[in-house]
């Protein structure tokens, strides 16, 4: 056999390129249009999409159908996962709750394939045109109808420049083989598409990419399926990076995502053959039934796991285990009916401001576990109870000047004033304690610690601020003003602490007994400490 001319492998090579070019760059327009339309639903919706996922999720069922019509709106179950992995991290949704909504996402993201195996590619770039005008109207409503109009545009049209760029692969007998082979070894399939969408993150694109080459008729049902089963399993990797550094639970939801998303292949896997034959009698040509074995294959996978929850929750706390650190979030007592009542409604304002107290309370003990007993357990729950306290402190503002508004009488109008000026100290006090945990991760990064007596002093000032704090609170639930001489003697040994020990702190560095380093978070502390002592007696100034 005659050997190839040089010309032809030079040929061989800009094919490839040109292949690679068209559909990188039709995956990357694709890519982009659901960045696009996934922003312009959710801006459009506003925080209907989050308040939709908190509150109708009190069973799986409600959940899955929540998951699967958010996914549907937004066009992307990544970023519904990677939601519920915040809301759970925030203490908003517990791990039960997310389950529904997690295997409800998995049917809402069919609707990306139904639409792109639909041949309308042909009106991809007067949406665009339609996309663009409405885009520039001055509207908001508008610019964000424009936005999703543009997205769906550019969707097509990435999925055109796909179609185009993948076209020379039926002429290429390598890789017809390697298709041939996912058909006769589906584990090959599979573990090609996750891999291949666990780096891009989206499993819409890969199902795109096949539907594109069963348009041009590279690829067939048999070779499609285990590739688009296997895109359901990579596409776990964008709630796994969410959820790094998060709480238990939401590491949990994050690992009930792969399991439920390989517990369907492994549900389909061994009827795979007769899955394939079921599916080719469904729609009149190959990119309409790889998008039907899609929608079937997630729906099925959904109905049948549905009322397997308890058992994922239990495989998820085996692989992640240990005691989950609850965090209790929300509002809880204001309730604007209680407005028409103003004494009602201003003590639900003041059991709100205690709960606040309590939390701030949580995290200055909190911070100390950190700091001196190296509990690196305790940051997360201090992190989110600031997130807690910054939105009491908010709720209970607006409630607040609502309530200001009725009719108060005097002493009403004082205790008001006076739980009014409560909080932002409460909220202060949760900040000090948000920077003791700041010092302490500084000092595990250089790698510092404090010598003997340091931690001596240390522990000395938390047990004072710890204690002066506990009295002030105590002294504005009780009016009790022998508490509140106790908070103004406490300040002063405070006060003479902060000296003291900074003076020890001064002498050390003198003697060559102390690291500077640890020595400028010592001084930070000590500073941090005194103030929560400021701050209580801000506090118990309007006990009278």
């Amino acid at each position: 056999m005659a050997g190839r001319a040089p010309n032809d492998y030079v040929c061989d090579i800009m094919d490839y390129i040109e292949v690679l070019f068209g559909l990188f760059g039709g995956l990357g327009l694709f890519l982009y249009s659901i960045s696009l339309l996934s922003d312009g639903m959710q801006k459009a919706a506003g925080n209907r999409i989050k308040n939709l996922l908190k509150k109708f999720t009190d069973t799986p069922l409600k959940g899955a159908f929540v998951g699967c019509t958010v996914t549907g709106i937004i066009q992307s179950s990544s970023i519904t996962t990677i939601v519920v992995v915040s809301l759970i991290n925030s203490g908003i949704m517990t791990l039960k709750q997310s389950a529904g909504i997690i295997f409800g996402a998995n049917v809402g993201t069919t609707v990306t394939a139904q639409l792109v195996s639909l041949p309308i590619g042909k009106f991809a770039l007067p949406i665009i045109a339609i996309g663009a005008f409405v885009y520039f109207m001055k509207s908001k409503n508008d610019s964000y109808a424009g936005q999703i109009l543009f997205g769906f545009g550019l969707l097509f049209l990435g999925m055109e420049i796909m179609k185009g760029g993948v076209a020379p692969l039926k002429e290429s007998d390598y890789f017809i083989g390697m298709l041939a082979d996912f058909a006769k070894a589906p584990l090959l399939g599979i573990l090609a598409a996750a891999i291949f969408t666990g780096i891009i993150q989206s499993s819409s694109a890969t199902t795109a990419i096949v539907i594109a080459m069963a348009q041009e008729g590279v690829i067939g049902l048999g070779a499609a399926i285990p590739l688009i089963m296997g895109a359901n399993v990579g596409t776990c990797i964008t709630a796994l990076l969410a959820s790094y550094g998060a709480t238990k639970s939401a590491k949990r939801a994050a690992v009930l995502h792969v399991l439920f998303n390989v517990a369907g292949v492994l549900l389909f896997l061994p009827f795979i053959s007769l899955f394939t034959q079921g599916v080719s009698l469904m729609g009149a040509d190959v990119p309409r039934q790889v998008a039907n074995a899609h929608t079937i294959f997630n729906v099925t996978s959904t109905v049948v796991f549905l009322f397997f929850i308890p058992v994922f929750i239990v495989l998820a706390k085996k692989i992640i285990p240990g005691k989950e650190i609850i965090v209790d979030s929300g509002v809880k007592f204001l309730d604007n009916n209680h407005l028409r009542m103003p004494s009602v409604a201003l003590d639900c304002v003041e059991k709100e401001v205690m709960r606040m107290a309590k939390i701030s309370f949580d995290m200055l003990k909190d911070s100390r576990k950190v700091l001196l007993e190296n509990k690196k357990e305790y940051v997360q729950r201090v992190y989110k109870h600031e997130d807690v306290v910054d939105s009491l402190l908010k709720a209970i503002s607006a409630y607040s000047m609502k309530l200001s508004q009725g009719q108060l009488t005097k002493d009403d109008a004082r205790r008001l004033a006076a739980l009014e000026h409560n909080i932002t100290d409460f909220e202060r006090v949760a900040d000090h304690a948000i920077n003791l945990i700041e010092a302490a991760k500084k000092m595990e990064d250089e790698k510092i610690s404090f010598s003997k007596k340091a931690r001596k002093e240390l522990s000395i000032m938390f047990g004072n601020s710890i204690l002066i704090y506990q009295t002030a609170v105590g002294a504005i639930r009780a009016k009790d003003l022998e508490r509140v001489r106790t908070v103004r003697e406490l300040e002063n040994v405070i006060d003479r602490n902060e000296k003291d020990f900074e003076h020890n702190h001064i002498v050390r560095l003198k003697r060559k007994t102390c690291n500077p380093a640890a020595g400028i978070i010592f001084t930070d502390v000590l500073h941090n400490l005194e103030r929560i002592g400021d701050h209580s007696v801000n506090i118990v100034e309007r006990v009278n």
